[in-house]
């Protein structure tokens, strides 16, 4: 067996799961991210809130949400909450509000 026949199927298989893995992050459902994001917007605790933009693509979910944490309609804030996997195709899902 030459390499070429051992390396052609092996980065053809690969490059498919990346693809894949690709596809399940922007296509796939995305509830408990937003749920994830929306608890990040509030500060750990349920509240108020509102997701008025969604952008995903592989590697990331953004998430514009005005939320009030105070329960209050007076103290309503826009931010940018960005959520990114903690491996870069894989693994759970960690949200931090953006400046």
């Amino acid at each position: 067996m030459s390499a070429k026949q051992v390396i052609r199927p092996i980065t053809t298989v690969l490059l498919l799961g990346i693809t894949v893995l690709g596809l399940i992050n922007v296509y796939g459902d995305h509830d408990d991210v937003k749920k994830q994001a929306q608890a990040v917007a509030c500060g750990g605790k349920e509240c108020p809130n509102q997701v008025t933009r969604l952008e995903r693509n592989p590697l990331s979910q953004s998430y514009d949400i005005v939320a009030e944490p105070n329960g209050s309609h007076k103290g309503s804030v826009t931010m940018t909450v960005k959520c990114v996997r903690t491996k870069i195709l894989i693994g759970d899902w960690d949200c931090q509000t953006q400046k």
